[in-house]
């Protein structure tokens, strides 16, 4: 795993640089918006679905760093923020941290909260049709909607309290989190020109990756600390959030979060060596539990 923090860390640079570059600058009027705005996106972060992009990219022969990759990898950590704003409401989860700063409501208010985050939704569809790519619109749209992030959203506050079972979580779990990320790895692959059959496999991987990045935080959320986690440690069990390890136990959340590592790497066999980096990203979700 050791080229993963080279690679998040490329990724990384080159997608700030991106967003620093089209986000409005705080003096522009009216600067209160534009301050959270970028105070949000540039909180921290590994910047990792722009890395399933960009991976997924290079998989199908791009070359990394291409410019419409990374504007739309710049775009995607405008919805993830925007989801992340909202997310953290007093209305939706009432946090008061996030990658270990006061959350946006707290650093401002909660107006400004809403706004901001209604802000860069609506400024990253806005840099998305840069690309001239319907396709591209569509999927996000799409990995946004009733059906997708909100769709999942809804569901999870609609549960928190009450019994549910493995199927619940997992559709919120795959809505909420595992969409966007499965959009992310398409997205790449549509720029990259990926035949239908490649399409397929690599939208199976992203839907297998996905669901596991969200079943490991959500037991990190029961073994990490505050520290490691930029946010309050056990938050999810206080509020009796639906989650794997309050349904089924830790033991078996950690044999599910493997086994559906495996199955999103097997997917990759069709790539052959183009499918590397996907594959120690995959293994890499993983690997944040050791």
């Amino acid at each position: 795993m050791g080229d993963v923090p080279t690679y998040l860390t490329r990724v990384a640079e080159a997608v700030e640089a991106t967003l620093e570059r089209l986000l409005p600058s705080e003096d522009t009027y009216p600067s209160s918006i534009h301050a959270v705005m970028r105070y949000s996106t540039f909180a921290g972060g590994k910047r990792i679905r722009p890395a399933f992009m960009m991976a997924a990219f290079e998989a199908c022969g791009g070359q990394f760093g291409h410019h419409d990759v990374t504007l739309a990898g710049a775009a995607f950590e405008m919805f993830h923020t925007f989801s992340l704003m909202h997310d953290d409401l007093p209305c939706m989860d009432d946090d008061d941290f996030r990658r270990g700063k006061p959350t946006a409501h707290r650093a401002f208010t909660e107006a400004l909260a809403v706004l901001g985050g209604d802000a860069l939704c609506i400024y990253a569809f806005e840099c998305l049709s840069r690309l001239n790519n319907v396709a591209i619109v569509r999927e996000i749209a799409e990995a946004l909607g009733t059906q997708g992030m909100i769709g999942g959203q809804v569901v999870d506050i609609e549960s928190e309290g009450k019994r549910v079972d493995k199927a619940a979580v997992e559709y919120i779990h795959r809505n909420k989190t595992a969409a966007l990320i499965r959009a992310s790895v398409r997205t790449g692959a549509i720029i990259g020109n990926a035949p239908s059959h490649v399409l397929e496999h690599l939208s199976n991987y992203g839907n297998c990756v996905g669901l596991a990045f969200q079943v490991v935080d959500d037991i990190l959320d029961e073994e990490g600390t505050t520290e490691q986690l930029g946010k309050d440690a056990g938050s999810d069990r206080e509020r009796g959030k639906a989650t794997f390890p309050a349904v089924v136990g830790m033991a078996e959340s950690k044999r599910y979060a493997q086994e559906l590592i495996d199955k999103a790497c097997a997917e990759l066999t069709i790539m052959g060596a183009h499918g590397h980096m996907l594959e120690t990203l995959a293994r890499f979700v993983g690997t944040r539990l050791s």
